[in-house]
C-alpha cells in the first residue's frame, strides 16, 4: 500500500512542479499571468498536498517529508533562474 501512496505523490508533485516552472516563466518572461493555468496549478497542489497526507497516514511520513523537501528545493531554484529572466517593468 505504500508503494501507490509513494507513486501517487511523487506523480502529483512531479506535475506540480512542472506545472510550476512554466507559471514562473512565463511571468518572468511575458510579464503575464496566465489565470488558468495558476487555477490547475491551485487543483493540482491541492492533490499533492493530499497524496503527501495519506503518504503520512499510511506511516511513511519521513517519505512525504523528503519528497516535500525535495519539491521545495525546486520552486527555490526556479526562483533562483527566474529572477534572472524577470522583466523590467515598461515605463
Amino acid at each position: 500500500m505504500k508503494v501507490k501512496k509513494r507513486a501517487a505523490a511523487v506523480a502529483a508533485i512531479a506535475h506540480l512542479g512542472s506545472l510550476y516552472a512554466v507559471a514562473e516563466l512565463v511571468h518572468a518572461i511575458r510579464g503575464e499571468e496566465w489565470h488558468r493555468l495558476e487555477d490547475h496549478l491551485d487543483r493540482v497542489d491541492e492533490r499533492a498536498d493530499n497524496a503527501l497526507s495519506a503518504c503520512t497516514a499510511a506511516g511513511d511520513g519521513t517519505f512525504a517529508a523528503w519528497l516535500n523537501d525535495t519539491a521545495t528545493r525546486g520552486t527555490d531554484v526556479v526562483g533562483a533562474v527566474t529572477a534572472r529572466l524577470a522583466r523590467e517593468p515598461v515605463r
